[in-house]
C-alpha cells in the first residue's frame, strides 16, 4: 500500500516510543510522541556516557585497564557516539530486507512513490534515535570545542533527519544512509579515541595492537558503506527526487520541493567528499606503514 507521507498520523495519546511496534501499531508518530521521544533518548545517551565514564575508573583502579582509558572523552565517543552509531547500523541492518531491491537491480522510475513517500516504522524510528544523536552531539562539540565544522555537519544531518519524518521523504533510503553505513562511524568514533588531538592522549601507545585492529576494521567498513554502497543508494535517490519534482501531479512533491532540493543538495555533496576522505585514509595509511619499518 502507497500511502502518503504526510498523512499518516494517529490520533492516540502522546508516548514515548521505542520499540518497532510502538512505530508500527501507533502509525506516523506526531511531533508530540517525537519530542518525547527525542528527549529520552538524548537523557539515555547522557546516562550511557556518565556510567561508563564510572565503569572505566573502576576498571582502571582495579588495574584492568590503563588510567589513560578514563580520559573523559573516550566515554563520550563509546558511551555516546558509538553507541548511537552503532544502534542506528544495527536497525538498518535488521530492516535489510527493505534494500533488497536495490542490492538485486530491482528498481524502475514508475515505483518512486513507494520509495519516496511512503512511511516505514523502521525508518521512522532510525530518524529518531539520529536526530537525538545529532542533537547530543552538538552539545558535545560546543562543551569539547571542537569547530564549526563539526556544528555545520550536526545542524545539516539533523535537518536532514527532521525532514525524513516531517513531511516526511525517502524512508527506504533512511534505512542506508543514517542506518546501516553508520557502521563505519561507529568503528571511526573508537578509533577517534587513540587520536593525540581528538582522543584520549597516549593512549594508542599504551594499546598499539588495539588501534591497529581499529584502524583496519574501519577501513574496511568505509570502503564497503562509503565506497561502494553509498554511491549506488545516492544515484538512486537524486534520479528517484529528480522525477518526483518533475512529475507536475505529484502532490507530495510540491508540498517538499525546498526539502528535496535541500536534501539532495546536501547528499550530492556528501558523496563526492566520500571519495575525498579516501584519499586522506590512503594518505593516512601510507605515513603509518611508513612508520613501520
Amino acid at each position: 500500500q502507497n500511502r502518503s507521507a504526510s498523512h499518516d498520523t494517529n490520533t492516540q495519546g502522546m508516548a514515548v516510543l521505542f520499540s518497532l511496534h510502538d512505530y508500527t501499531v501507533r502509525g506516523r508518530p506526531t511531533r508530540g510522541d517525537t519530542f518525547q521521544t527525542l528527549f529520552a533518548w538524548i537523557l539515555l545517551f547522557f546516562l550511557s556516557e556518565y556510567l561508563l565514564q564510572h565503569l572505566l575508573n573502576l576498571l582502571s583502579s582495579l588495574g584492568v585497564v590503563s588510567p589513560l582509558a578514563c580520559h573523559p572523552i573516550v566515554a563520550r565517543h563509546v558511551g555516546t557516539d558509538a553507541f548511537a552509531c552503532g544502534l542506528v547500523s544495527c536497525y538498518g541492518y535488521a530492516s535489510r530486507g527493505r534494500l533488497r531491491p536495490f542490492v538485486e537491480g530491482r528498481m524502475d522510475g514508475k515505483g518512486y512513490e513507494e520509495r519516496m513517500w511512503r512511511y516505514l516504522p523502521e525508518a521512522q524510528r532510525v530518524l529518531t534515535v539520529f536526530l537525538a544523536y545529532q542533537v547530543k552531539n552538538m552539545y558535545d562539540t560546543f562543551y569539547w570545542s571542537d569547530g564549526p565544522l563539526f556544528v555545520l555537519h550536526h545542524l545539516l544531518a539533523g535537518a536532514a533527519a527532521w525532514g525524513g519524518m516531517y513531511p516526511g521523504m525517502g524512508h527506504v533510503y533512511t534505512l542506508f544512509f543514517m542506518g546501516l553505513s553508520e557502521v563505519s562511524t561507529c568503528v571511526l568514533v573508537v578509533l577517534a579515541n587513540f587520536d593525540d588531538e581528538m582522543g584520549a592522549p597516549g593512549l594508542a601507545e599504551a594499546y598499539p595492537n588495539a588501534r591497529a585492529a581499529t584502524a583496519g576494521a574501519f577501513v574496511v567498513a568505509f570502503l564497503a558503506c562509503r565506497i561502494v554502497a553509498w554511491p549506488v543508494f545516492a544515484v538512486r535517490l537524486l534520479k528517484d527526487m529528480r522525477i518526483a519534482v518533475g512529475n507536475a501531479e505529484d502532490k507530495n512533491a510540491k508540498e517538499r520541493r525546498p526539502w528535496i532540493y535541500g536534501i539532495g543538495g546536501v547528499l550530492a555533496a556528501l558523496t563526492v567528499l566520500q571519495f575525498a576522505w579516501l584519499g586522506e585514509i590512503v594518505v593516512t595509511a601510507k605515513r603509518e606503514i611508513d612508520k613501520m619499518r
